[in-house]
């Protein structure tokens, strides 16, 4: 590992945000470019370094820090240059020449010491010297905290945080309750929490270990979908996370409850678990879609003359169960409707569209994700906008550093609309419902549409699947597949699919094809020539609009392997294209990519219009795909165009949010739409291998599904109708909030 000492001289680049910095510095054996996560520089302080030589492409060697500390000038001529450089507000290089003349290598001990004596200089007063002795203190201060906090394995970006937020306090939060960070500072989790803690000696059964352990096992539920868990489990988990007795780790639990932290219900017959605010809000979603659930007002009095004449008058034509729907959903405050692919829920959300257009009310339309409200403004040529852009997400409050998403819709500023219909409702998780609900006021109809047979939502709960367990909100169930759609193998294999029938490879078949291939460098061979060069012919879309979608990540047939090879093929290095090595991949310029988590605070912009005329705005969301349309080295960014033509800037060190996208699993593919899917089906993991898997990845191709692999494996997910226990209550909520209703009205 290299070392240097030296000053310094220049600070080309820094990121506010992460510190990200490339610095010059002068040692005895001239100048050298430093890059890497450092705190904020100016000219003329002093560092000690120590870090690997890198080559980059175009600027050269440069020295990649990865250890650092920094040093205080040791002589007057250092103490004048640092002074100059304007690192203490109030003084520049005329001033620190006289102040360093008086003092000379005492000068800042005096300034920190006797910061009267500065006051006998010309053109220092008595409260502006204070002011000086404040700063040098601070300047102080932080380098101390630094080098305190380096001893605990904590990156310069967090330290900063950590310094800014708690001051001089940190030392106590730090050898007392290091868990606490996890309250006050965004990012920091358990396993970090936890290894401060360890460092600092803190012993194994603190109470502050014992209670982030369990928040830490809820908050890992939230992100694998559960709004609870089972008491025995959460004791069960937390102690082996914990490495400690279940009786400590019970005493706990009663505590946070005792604390209203945790609330203890009975769900089935057994105790769940909640964070207090998820049980919460899943109590006040039931309570809310119980409010809109009522029966409204119809001034016609013969209104289903009226509205087949409406409808009719548009060439729409409704078989029994979707009039059934329209009549409902037009008679309800809130109407669920559900089917499989072919069975008319398109044609009947324009049939509901057209009869409200006709009666003179406002209609709202919008889906989870962009790619979905893209799908059913297409198919309805209703402009259609993600939820997020229908409650008008504004990003965290002001002064809150968090990713918690703000909306400017709310029970204080409602949708206004008399009609709201969401699509795709499988996709919505609890906290996005619950958003929604809150700017829904009643006497609005709220219809939501979606197939209940795919996957649940990435986010926690289980939402529409409850709404309809309930039985307690007016659903209808589309089950007839319609004339155009029995033409499509595609449709009548996830229909079979969901049934859990034995399917029979039809080698007649346009639209759902089978390639045997036994082994993963075939399958893989045999993925790459139908992307490359067979599917988009037959499909007449571009190689980048036929999706390749794999139940896994890991593996030759994973997510990640096949991007690599995916990016070989369709987007090879050029001495014309600008790449970037990071951690987890490799982004070249024409890449495929997707955001893969919710970034509520992304600035994008975009051209629309006639007059090209520029448009802003706030949030990029998990599941939006785009290409890589440029890499500046310089200034460490990558400028991304989305699907929507919205164009957003990444620094380097927001590249953990993107990956390739040539492959993407089933769960990034939901609420998607592709001209052709290949699914590679050789190996699957057993929890993978289910029937809704498989069905929703196969109902995301359009015109053509290709299986490659085994057709054993793909027969194995099909008889599998087991699915991943996810734990929520919605459907118990909402029958309980029927049931006091109901009391209450006799």
């Amino acid at each position: 590992m290299a070392r240097v000492i030296g000053t310094v001289e220049h600070v080309i680049h820094r990121n506010a945000e992460n510190g990200y910095s490339v610095v010059e510095v002068s040692d005895d054996k001239g100048l050298l470019t430093l890059v890497g996560i450092l705190p904020e520089l100016s000219e003329g302080e002093p560092i000690e370094a120590e870090g690997s030589f890198v080559t980059h492409p175009v600027y050269g060697e440069q020295l990649s820090v990865e250890h650092f500390t920094l040093l205080m000038p040791e002589n007057a001529l250092a103490i004048e240059r640092y002074l100059a450089s304007g690192i203490i507000k109030g003084i520049g290089p005329a001033l620190a020449k006289r102040i360093v003349k008086r003092f000379k290598g005492d000068t800042l001990r005096v300034m920190e010491e006797e910061p009267e004596k500065l006051a006998e200089i010309k053109g220092i007063s008595l409260n502006g010297a204070r002011l000086m002795q404040k700063q040098v203190a601070a300047k102080r201060e932080m380098r101390e905290a630094m080098m305190f906090l380096e001893q605990f394995g904590i990156s310069v970006p967090l330290a900063v945080k950590i310094y800014e937020r708690y001051g001089q306090s940190l030392y106590s939060v730090i050898q007392t309750n290091p868990y606490k960070l996890m309250d006050d500072i965004t990012h920091v989790g358990f396993r970090i929490a936890d290894d401060i803690a360890v460092r600092a000696g803190l012993p194994s059964d603190s109470e502050f270990r014992v209670r982030s352990g369990l928040n830490y096992a809820m908050q890992q539920a939230l992100q694998a979908g559960h709004i609870y868990l089972p008491r025995e489990t959460l004791i069960s988990y937390a102690a082996r996370l914990l490495e400690l007795d279940e009786s400590l780790v019970e005493k706990a639990v009663m505590d946070l409850t005792v604390d209203k932290r945790l609330i203890i219900r009975k769900v089935n017959g057994a105790h769940a678990v909640y964070l207090a605010p998820y049980y919460y809000m899943e109590a006040a979603t039931a309570a809310m879609l119980m409010t809109l659930d009522q029966p409204l007002p119809i001034e016609a009095p013969s209104l289903e003359d009226e509205m087949w004449r409406i409808i009719g008058e548009g060439n729409i034509i409704l078989e029994d169960m979707q009039q059934d729907a329209v009549v409902r959903a037009v008679k309800n405050g809130l109407t669920v409707i559900t089917g499989g692919p072919g069975t008319g829920k398109t044609t009947t959300i324009s049939a509901l569209i057209r009869y409200f257009d006709a009666k003179g009310l406002s209609i709202e339309l919008a889906a989870p994700t962009g790619r979905a409200a893209k799908r059913i403004t297409e198919a309805t040529g209703r402009s259609a906008r993600t939820i997020h852009r229908l409650l008008e997400f504004m990003g965290s409050p002001e002064g809150e550093d968090n990713d918690t998403p703000h909306f400017q819709r709310n029970e204080s500023n409602p949708i206004e609309a008399d009609v709201i219909i969401i699509d795709e409702v499988s996709m919505v998780d609890l906290p996005l419902m619950y958003a929604l609900l809150k700017a829904v006021i009643p006497g609005t109809r709220l219809i939501l549409v979606g197939d209940a047979n795919q996957l649940p939502s990435v986010g926690p709960g289980n939402v529409l699947h409850d709404i309809i367990a309930s039985g307690v909100v007016d659903t209808i169930e589309l089950t007839r597949i319609f004339r155009q759609a029995e033409s499509s193998d595609i449709v009548l294999n996830a229909h079979r699919i969901n049934r859990g029938e034995e399917i029979i490879p039809d080698k007649t078949s346009r639209d759902f094809m089978y390639l045997k291939r036994d082994r993963a460098p075939e399958v893989l061979q045999a993925v790459v020539r139908l992307v490359r060069d067979k599917l988009p012919p037959y499909v007449h879309a571009d190689p980048f609009e036929i999706q390749v979608i794999s139940p896994a990540r890991k593996g030759v047939l994973g997510v990640e392997n096949l991007n690599r090879v995916l990016q070989a093929e369709l987007n090879p290095p050029s001495e014309n294209k600008k790449e970037r090595q990071f951690p987890r991949a490799l982004f070249r310029v024409g890449d495929k990519v997707m955001q893969i988590k919710n970034n509520y605070q992304k600035e994008w912009s975009k051209n629309f219009g006639t007059d090209y005329s520029l448009k802003e705005g706030t949030g990029v969301f998990n599941g939006d795909i785009g290409i890589v349309k440029d890499i500046r080295f310089f200034s460490e960014e990558m400028v991304i165009l989305f699907d929507d033509d919205r164009e957003a800037v990444y620094n380097f060190s927001e590249a953990d949010e993107l990956e390739l996208a040539y492959a993407v699993t089933v769960h990034k593919a939901q609420g998607s739409e592709y001209p052709a899917v290949v699914l590679p089906l050789l190996s699957v993991p057993l929890p993978l291998m289910t029937r809704n898997l498989i069905y929703t990845a196969v109902t995301r191709a359009k015109s053509c599904v290709v299986i490659v692999g085994l057709w054993e494996t793909f027969l194995g997910m099909v008889s599998n109708d087991t699915e991943q226990k996810r734990y929520s209550s919605l459907d118990v909520q909402l029958r309980d909030v029927k049931e006091r209703s109901d009391r209450f009205r006799t």
